[in-house]
């Protein structure tokens, strides 16, 4: 048996990016961090963020991983503060989504995330930097992820929150393609295209799990074995994982354990 995929972020989230992995490489086994104890990080400090955030890549370390997804976009906006302190390679879930659209030449890209990823501007800087004609505009949510995250998937408060922040991307400029800048949106994604069917859905869930396969192929360190596994650890309850899986369609998942770091 091959060393696993690490996959963490602050809460059920991160699990998106367990989904397109399972598609894209379904032999891989996984293990998953959600720090659902301290959720959300976007309305904290640096410093708390990335307290937190090594805690969990230490736990990983300790499992013996052969590379971590960061799938949270807020945790990813500070990569550089710990990318180089570990010797197995840590991948951020903005790179692959920036790169993207720039290969797609894409226009008129509106930006949704955490209001601390929106804030940092990455996805804006690592945009502009490879094609300052593209457009961007984008919204910050201070709440949109703990209402995810609460498993409140279709509750009516969920998609007035999402209703406003489309009618707020609209007051600000036309955009045709909406990039779900936090690993907990693309478990509503439904919602956002009830209100606009048209747009064009960017998950960086996807960009980042497809990067990551690229990887490991590259350097010859995929599993061999058909079907993966999946273990899920949690600094909260376990309860809101079982309704994620279940509306993710995530298979051989293990016993999900709740543990302190």
């Amino acid at each position: 048996m091959g060393k696993k995929i690490g996959v963490l972020d602050s809460g059920i989230g991160g699990l998106t990016t367990v989904k397109s992995l399972q598609d894209l490489l379904p032999g891989e086994d996984i293990i998953y961090f959600g720090d659902n104890k301290n959720v959300p990080y976007g309305n904290k400090s640096k410093d708390e963020i990335l307290a937190l955030t090594l805690k969990m890549i230490d736990f990983f370390k300790e499992n013996d991983v052969k590379i971590v997804a960061i799938a949270c976009n807020t945790i990813s906006t500070l990569i550089d503060s710990y990318k180089d302190r570990y010797d197995f390679p840590i991948v951020d879930i903005i790179s692959p989504t920036a790169d993207y659209v720039v290969e797609k030449a894409l226009e008129n890209v509106a930006i949704i995330g955490t209001e601390f990823t929106v804030n940092q501007a990455s996805y804006n800087k690592l945009i502009l930097k490879q094609n300052p004609d593209i457009e961007i505009i984008s919204e910050g949510s201070k709440n949109l992820a703990a209402l995810v995250d609460s498993g409140k998937f279709d509750d009516e408060e969920t998609k007035e929150t999402i209703s406003n922040h489309l009618k707020n991307l609209k007051s600000k400029g036309n955009y045709k393609n909406l990039v779900l800048a936090c690993t907990h949106y693309p478990i509503v994604q439904d919602i956002f295209l009830s209100f606009e069917p048209e747009l064009n859905i960017i998950n960086p869930a996807y960009q980042q799990a497809k990067t990551i396969k690229d990887y490991l192929s590259e350097k010859d360190l995929l599993n061999k074995q058909e079907m993966g596994s999946l273990n899920i650890y949690t600094s909260g309850g376990p309860e809101i994982y079982s309704k994620i899986i279940d509306r993710l369609e995530l298979i051989n998942v293990g016993e999900i354990k709740t543990v302190d770091i």
